[in-house]
C-alpha cells in the first residue's frame, strides 16, 4: 500500500521561482498585464467558430476564454530550460541535490525529472484531480487563464501529479511555467515558475526504521482534524512531515550554504 491522496500532496515541496521586474518597468507593465485588460486585448471575441491557436493545437473559444495576446506570447518560452538562464541554474542545482541524496537500490536516481510538460491542461487536471471542490474560489476566471471551459493554462505544476502517479511513478520532480491572473507588484507576476517534488511511501519504507514499526499503519478511519485527514494515521503523518522538513532544510543548505 502507498501513502496517497492528500497525504502525499501535503508531502510535496514547492520551490517557487518568481521572475521579478524593476520598479521602473512595473508601472508600464501594469497597464499591459493588469488583471482586468481592455476587452480589445482578449483573444476571445466570442464570435461563432472562433478558436485559439496555441502550441500547434486549436482550442474552441467560449464564454470562459479570457487569454490575452500578451499572455499567449509568453507560452512556450521555457526559460527554465534555456541553458545558463537563472531559472535553469536553480533547476539544475535542485536536480543535483535530489540525484545525489536519493539513490535507488540499483544506484540510479530515485527521483525522475519532468521539465517539458505542456502548460495547457484540462480543468480536471488543474482542479478535480487535486480534489478541489467544484465551486472553490480558486477556480474563478479572475484568478486563472482559460482557453475555454475545459482547457486552461496550468495554475500550478500540481496539475500533472495525477497523471504521473497513475503512470506508476512514486518519486518525481516537476518544473514548469505557471499562469495566474495576479496584479503585478514586487512579488507577483502573471507568469512565474514552480518546481515541486512528490514522493510516495510504502508502509515498509515509512516504518522500517521505527521500533515496532510492523504494528503501525498508514491508514485508518477516524475523524478529520486540524492536523490530518480522516484516512491517515497520526504516525504516518508525522513521519512524512519529518521527512519533508529534513528534505527542505538540506535542499536550502545545498542551494545557499549552511
Amino acid at each position: 500500500m502507498m501513502v496517497c491522496s492528500a497525504l502525499w500532496r501535503a508531502a510535496h515541496a514547492h520551490v517557487c521561482l518568481v521572475r521579478k521586474i524593476s520598479p521602473v518597468s512595473r508601472s508600464h507593465q501594469h497597464q499591459v498585464w493588469g488583471s482586468r485588460p481592455a476587452t480589445s486585448e482578449f483573444v476571445a471575441q466570442r464570435a461563432p467558430g472562433s478558436v485559439t491557436e496555441l502550441l500547434g493545437k486549436s482550442y474552441p473559444q467560449d464564454d470562459h476564454t479570457n487569454l490575452t495576446q500578451k499572455v499567449l506570447s509568453r507560452v512556450g518560452r521555457n526559460l527554465h530550460n534555456q541553458q545558463h538562464h537563472p531559472l535553469w541554474l536553480i533547476k539544475e542545482r535542485v536536480k543535483e541535490y535530489f540525484y545525489k541524496q536519493y539513490v535507488g537500490r540499483s544506484g540510479t536516481p530515485l527521483f525522475s525529472v519532468y521539465d517539458d510538460l505542456c502548460p495547457v491542461v484540462t480543468t480536471w487536471q488543474n482542479f478535480d484531480s487535486l480534489l478541489i471542490p467544484a465551486h472553490h474560489p480558486s477556480r474563478k476566471k479572475g484568478d486563472n487563464y482559460y482557453l475555454n471551459r475545459t482547457h486552461m493554462l496550468r495554475a500550478h505544476t500540481s496539475a500533472h501529479q495525477w497523471d504521473l502517479v497513475h503512470a506508476g511513478l512514486d518519486a518525481f520532480l516537476v518544473v514548469g511555467d505557471v499562469y495566474r491572473r495576479d496584479q503585478i507588484d514586487s512579488q507577483h507576476y502573471p507568469v512565474f515558475h514552480q518546481l515541486e517534488g512528490v514522493r510516495l511511501f510504502s508502509q515498509h519504507e515509512l516504518f522500517a526504521d521505527i521500533k515496532d514499526g510492523d504494528c503501525l499503519k498508514l491508514f485508518e478511519q477516524s475523524s478529520r482534524s486540524a492536523y490530518k485527514q480522516e484516512t491517515h494515521t497520526m504516525e504516518a503523518l508525522k513521519l512524512v512531515e519529518f521527512d519533508l522538513k529534513q528534505t527542505l532544510t538540506r535542499l536550502v543548505a545545498h542551494l545557499f550554504g549552511d
